[in-house]
């Protein structure tokens, strides 16, 4: 006998309560959501993206957000792609906040 019905019959004695026929309702947790496959890491890649974010601290945008953009449209499942599409969503939110919203929109629609 389950804890749950033994719980439920030992607090049916209790009240004093006649027996009665006991439904138990079991609940199934669908699995989780299957996870992006992503590819070890490249040590090229890895040059590629800290090259990238190096241009970006430097004030060359531009460059950085090609190199992101290639690591995204080229590589899609490493490490890097994604870590490099992190980046990209961070420069739109940057440009949403500064109200260039024709450039946020732009890189949005490339990303797609």
């Amino acid at each position: 006998m389950s804890a749950l019905r033994e719980e439920v019959e030992l607090q049916r004695e209790l009240a004093g309560e006649a027996e009665e026929q006991v439904t138990v309702v079991e609940v199934t947790v669908a699995p989780p959501a299957p996870q992006p496959r992503v590819e070890p890491s490249s040590p090229v890649l890895a040059r590629l993206l800290r090259m990238a974010d190096a241009y970006r601290r430097s004030g060359a945008p531009y460059q950085a957000m090609e190199m992101y953009f290639e690591l995204v449209e080229g590589h899609d499942g490493a490490a890097e792609a994604l870590m490099a599409r992190d980046r990209l969503m961070d420069i739109c939110e940057q440009y949403e906040r500064e109200g260039k919203m024709r450039q946020a929109r732009s890189l949005y629609e490339r990303l797609l």
